[in-house]
């Protein structure tokens, strides 16, 4: 997936476009209100919502999978001289830091790639191992009321292969047995549209030990 988002990313400059995405203008309330100072965000792309969240004073260790995407977003931050980590990784592999490292894990649409269920409980366990007791879980993902689910082809279960993307569509079912599995609470969940994509944004805290 990593070659199509850098055809993707180095076609156009700001694919997804320059300004924050209306999940994340809600998870930096949700910060505020937590006091979050220490931020992971997994498949961050161009960075339209990093750049967002270190320009209101939040340190933020970026991950994708894209070395154009993590390359754009290095320009970024040298020139704006943001509190950004950008960081070339598959997350599928592990996340590479110390446990209870960060106050908060953001995700925009990441889950959405073909993960299998093994994969997404083993990214949702290394979340939690990074995250403080208390720590944030907030994620979006394209929901089983998406205007695309069910086109194209399906390559595995709730997977479809759509012009050459693999996207892996949920229900809030799916979501609840992840959580709950990997140790996480979901506080609430709410059902969004953002064009083109219907979703559900989650809300969800690591479980105190």
């Amino acid at each position: 997936m990593s070659e199509i988002w850098n055809k993707v990313y180095s076609s156009d400059v700001s694919f997804f476009g320059d300004v924050p995405s209306n999940f994340g203008l809600n998870c930096h309330e949700e910060f505020k209100k937590h006091g979050v100072k220490k931020l992971l965000e997994l498949g961050c792309g161009q960075g339209r919502d990093t750049t967002f969240f270190a320009s209101n004073d939040i340190d933020v260790v970026a991950i994708d999978s894209s070395r154009v995407a993590t390359d754009a977003l290095s320009k970024i931050t040298r020139e704006k001289n943001l509190t950004i980590k950008p960081m070339i990784h598959n997350a599928s592999e592990g996340i590479p830091f110390n446990g209870s490292y960060f106050d908060a894990l953001y995700s925009h649409m990441f889950f959405n790639m073909r993960f299998t269920d093994d994969q997404l409980k083993y990214l949702f366990a290394e979340i939690n191992r990074v995250l403080k007791d208390g720590g944030l879980n907030l994620f979006s993902v394209r929901s089983e009321n998406d205007a695309m689910y069910k086109k194209g082809t399906e390559v595995e279960e709730n997977i479809f292969d759509i012009n050459g993307f693999e996207i892996r569509f949920f229900t809030k079912s799916d979501l609840q047995v992840i959580l709950m599995a990997t140790g996480f609470t979901a506080y609430k969940i709410i059902e969004a549209y953002e064009e083109p994509a219907s979703l559900y944004w989650v809300f969800a805290r690591k479980q105190r030990i």
